[in-house]
């Protein structure tokens, strides 16, 4: 139980790496190809090797139903980038729009709080092995939306992740295990969404050996988790 707080700390960290990476673009930095090429072999291992086994594992032991979590999770982000790149163009919907992905963005890094609680309760060694993608999918975000214009505002989304860590924290007692696994498997269809659409070099696009650079790199750490 004790290991579950430092998902406080981690918790933070997504925080300011969501306010900063909401101020700053980085699409157009001659490197960012080098940093979604690597993060995308980090990510795509994560899943693969870790998240997908131990949510499948949790689902069929406790009901087969909780899997479709992982398809609700993967549908919700792929209607609403797809509303958001469908009506850009059209100046009176944008504030609608980036008010919609700011919802969205909100209630999953809630979740993305508890489940950091659950992974953390495992082990801080879960915990960091979670805590490393989700960390690069708030960085690397690509929905097309604008900067937020309140400080205030812009530090109140960027609590949204430690908000769901103290919720993960103070319901650790009573939250029921299904509830649990729907939460990661959520979290993972989001993931799998965002890893296939945006993180996954296609045609001449990224860099293959910072890609293969990550995945070698996460494999061996996985692995090696796998034996401490």
């Amino acid at each position: 139980m004790v290991m579950a707080y430092y998902s406080l700390i981690l918790a933070v960290i997504i925080g300011i790496i969501y306010f900063f990476s909401n101020r700053y673009s980085i699409k157009h930095k001659e490197w960012n190809k080098k940093i979604v090429s690597f993060s995308a072999g980090v990510a795509i291992t994560y899943v693969l090797l870790e998240l997908f086994p131990t949510f499948t594992e949790g689902a069929l032991i406790i009901d087969k139903l909780i899997f479709l979590a992982l398809p609700i999770g993967f549908i919700t982000h792929h209607i609403i980038e797809k509303e958001i790149y469908k009506h850009n163009h059209r100046h009176e919907l944008i504030r609608m729009l980036s008010l919609e992905e700011q919802i969205f963005s909100f209630v999953y890094h809630l979740i993305i709080g508890i489940v950091l609680v659950t992974f953390t309760k495992f082990g801080l060694i879960e915990g960091l092995l979670f805590f490393i993608p989700m960390a690069t999918y708030t960085f690397l975000s690509t929905l097309p939306t604008e900067a937020h214009p309140s400080k205030l505002k812009a530090i109140f989304l960027s609590g949204a992740t430690l908000f769901g860590a103290i919720i993960g924290l103070l319901l650790t007692n009573v939250m029921p295990r299904w509830l649990d696994y729907s939460l990661i498997g959520l979290a993972l269809g989001v993931l799998l969404f965002t890893v296939i659409r945006h993180h996954v070099p296609f045609g001449r696009k990224g860099k293959i050996g910072y890609f293969t650079t990550g995945f070698l790199i996460y494999s061996i750490i996985i692995i090696a988790s796998w034996y401490i």
